[in-house]
């Protein structure tokens, strides 16, 4: 009960958007994939033999992009089954804030959060800094076996085998 008061946490919502707005930019890339590939084969039917063929290739391979892209589940959707009806099937979580520093000023940050899972599967978003920070203190209340932060032993372990990373076996 109290695992999934955590997990509905209002400080859990810019994760919930992050993994929307990814989703939703895969699949406009995918469809102007499809629609240039038209564009290109349409051109290529009046002009140009080389464009028809450019035009159908990039139009069919828009086309099972996208037909993958809504019979796979979204990130989103992946990320909350297993945080609500599997948690045990997340062992690691852990943040990384990028910081760009051209000419030595800071201009930028920005956070990735990274969910691994025993399968291998892994998500990751895109969260501001300043959030990453109350997000994995929710989620660690929620998930008491998952290990959180990153050290390059468990890396190498996470390798091997995804088990040997989870708090169920110590």
């Amino acid at each position: 009960m109290r695992r999934k008061q955590h997990l509905n946490h209002p400080a859990l919502i810019p994760l919930w958007k992050s993994l929307e707005k990814d989703w939703l930019l895969q699949l406009t890339a995918k469809l102007v994939l499809l629609v240039c590939g038209l564009i290109v084969f349409t051109i290529g039917l009046a002009v140009y033999p080389i464009l028809l063929v450019l035009g159908f290739a990039a139009t069919l391979i828009g086309g099972i992009l996208l037909i993958r892209h809504f019979r796979e589940k979204s990130p989103l959707e992946k990320l909350q089954d297993r945080l609500y009806d599997d948690p045990g099937t997340i062992v690691w979580i852990y943040t990384v804030v990028h910081e760009h520093h051209p000419f030595g000023l800071q201009f930028t940050e920005r956070g990735l959060i990274y969910f691994k899972f025993t399968d291998g599967d892994e998500i990751s978003a895109f969260l501001p800094p300043r959030k990453l920070k109350l997000t994995t203190k929710i989620l660690s209340r929620s998930l008491p076996y998952t290990v959180f932060g990153y050290t390059k032993e468990r890396a190498e372990q996470y390798k091997k085998d995804p088990y040997l990373v989870s708090k169920w076996q110590k």
